[in-house]
């Protein structure tokens, strides 16, 4: 007996009787609680009742025990990614109303919006990843651009000598003595003679 004063076996699920009492109630327009005081149910159990078969469809009560049967079929999978493929922005209620539409299942086998979500971010998510990993993989890479060379102005005329050998000197420059030979020479037509308007002695000669 419970606080209403309904006689039910505990641990059982409530007749069909009245499990299809509730609903017929219901959709008269009654209050979940109103339906409660009348048939002496808990509020709890006519709302629990009422949420199954709006979401199954069905009034039978669930398994006891046992594995559920498998909805999930890859025939419904299948279905399920079609219509995200055509239409990315869907809603997972909007694909169970198109399963249900185009005869992929009926009201007895047909998933809830919970499961539909869960294949949409379990299943077709990692396929859609991987898809685009495979993707990324098989696109060209771009090709590395090749390194600008060193002004010409800033290039060496003559490789740096070592110690103790000669470097050939230019026509018109000073020999230096060997150890001043490795300094750099920057050739530049803008000398510091000609910046400043100043020619050299052996120019005027």
């Amino acid at each position: 007996v419970n606080q209403l004063g309904g006689v039910f076996v505990n641990g059982r699920p409530l007749p069909n009787a009245i499990r299809l009492r509730i609903v017929e109630l219901a959709q008269l327009g009654i209050r979940p609680c109103d339906i409660s005081r009348q048939l002496r149910v808990s509020h709890g159990c006519v709302s629990k009742i009422l949420a199954r078969y709006n979401e199954t469809g069905s009034i039978l009560p669930g398994a006891i025990g046992g594995s559920k049967p498998r909805v999930t079929t890859p025939t419904v999978v299948k279905h399920i990614r079609t219509y995200k493929q055509r239409d990315p922005g869907i809603f997972a209620w909007e694909i169970r109303d198109r399963l249900l539409a185009d005869g992929v299942c009926d009201k007895f086998n047909l998933p809830s919006v919970s499961s539909i979500s869960r294949i949409l971010r379990n299943k077709i998510g990692n396929l859609s990843q991987q898809n685009q990993y495979e993707s990324s993989k098989q696109a060209p890479h771009p090709q590395p651009q090749p390194t600008l060379p060193y002004n010409h102005l800033y290039s060496y005329p003559t490789p740096i000598a070592a110690t103790g050998t000669k470097v050939p000197t230019p026509p018109g420059m000073p020999t230096l003595p060997g150890h001043m030979a490795m300094h750099r020479i920057w050739p530049s037509s803008h000398s510091v003679t000609d910046i400043l308007g100043i020619r050299s002695i052996t120019e005027q000669q």
